[in-house]
């Protein structure tokens, strides 16, 4: 089987002897320094070579909007969106990501907000993706094509945290012109990437706190969730999967998720205090789990790296329809120690999956 068709296989809860590698990534690909040269954005060799050298099955493309880098160093990225959003992240000593500046500060200014349209009518043309994506295919992989996630969106590109929050329950018109602008612009770019001919559409919207959900499950109902079951139907219409990113401690709206036709979650992780052992028991034979290993590695010892890897692997394993990952990406880390986890994920996932 290629890889692609195990991505298939696992997602149709078949068992197989070994467990496929789903997105893993470093944070920073720098990190890896001369070991491997960052893949570039469009580049179909040089993500396949990239993405064989992670081990992993899957590889990427992306509508999103456009980024400008205002400073960069080791310890920091400051960048702009094409909206206006100015954003922060810093490595040190944990991953950081804050914002500086946003372009909607007020209701009114919510209302007739509307991004353009550029990310999917002229940076991405479908025809030259199509090649891309059958490049992808013909070298064994299975291809996720991202798409705007609604609420990532808006506290990414348009408004505060606390603005879209507070709106949602006082403000519900510019709550609503919010998500429908967003939603919009999600939709069309999933459109153009199943055209392209992706296996599955990728979104992000972190929905929770580490303890907590960061607004109530009727909330989500009212403003999220037809956004993702319109977005599933349109996913499953074309044979696709829908694959969604949540960060926070999510597992009050997971039989919405499932509901709303989600395939796969992620990332499930430890520092949100999601019991994996807990997901799998009630939702692993509904939805995929792309999950489990915690950003602490990075302060881990090589010996409770491995007991950690391991011990998320054997957990997930049972009963399939589970992919071990990192809860954003491999975090900064030693060139050393990243190559080290990368090892430590292949040996876990030659266990297999047991019923």
């Amino acid at each position: 089987m290629t890889p692609r068709e195990k991505i298939k296989a696992v997602l149709n809860g078949e068992l197989l002897n070994e467990i496929p590698v789903y997105r893993e990534a470093p944070m920073d690909v720098t990190v890896l320094g001369n070991l491997i040269k960052e893949p570039v954005e469009g580049n179909a060799e040089s993500m396949i070579e990239f993405t064989r050298f992670l081990g992993s099955s899957t590889a990427y493309l992306n509508i999103d909007m456009e980024v400008q880098t205002i400073s960069k160093d080791e310890s920091h990225h400051k960048y702009s969106y094409e909206t206006g959003a100015v954003w922060r992240e810093s490595y040190f000593p944990t991953f950081c990501r804050e914002a500086e500046r946003f372009p909607v500060n007020h209701p009114n200014e919510a209302l007739t907000f509307r991004f353009s349209d550029k990310g999917y009518t002229e940076r991405f043309n479908v025809e030259k993706a199509r090649a891309i994506v059958n490049q992808y295919h013909e070298a064994g992989f299975f291809v996720e094509g991202g798409a705007m996630g609604a609420f990532q969106a808006i506290y990414y590109y348009i408004t505060s945290f606390e603005n879209i929050l507070t709106w949602m329950v006082i403000e519900e018109e510019a709550a609503l012109a919010l998500y429908n602008e967003t939603k919009r612009y999600s939709l069309e770019s999933a459109r153009r990437l199943l055209d392209a001919g992706v296996d599955a559409v990728f979104v992000c919207s972190d929905l929770g706190s580490a303890r907590s959900l960061l607004f109530s499950k009727e909330l989500f109902r009212k403003y999220l969730a037809p956004w993702l079951k319109e977005l599933s139907d349109l996913c499953h219409e074309r044979k696709a999967y829908l694959h969604l990113h949540s960060h926070g401690h999510v597992e009050e709206l997971m039989d919405d998720f499932i509901g709303c036709g989600v395939d796969i979650i992620n990332p499930i992780g430890p520092s949100d205090h999601n019991d994996l052992a807990m997901f799998k028991r009630k939702w692993g034979d509904k939805i995929t789990l792309n999950a489990g290993i915690g950003t602490a590695i990075a302060q881990m010892t090589s010996e409770e790296m491995r007991e950690h890897v391991f011990a998320v692997v054997e957990t997930g394993r049972k009963g399939g329809r589970f992919f071990p990952r990192t809860e954003s990406g491999i975090p900064v880390m030693s060139k050393e120690k990243t190559v080290e986890y990368l090892c430590l994920l292949k040996e876990a996932c030659q266990l297999g999956y047991i019923k």
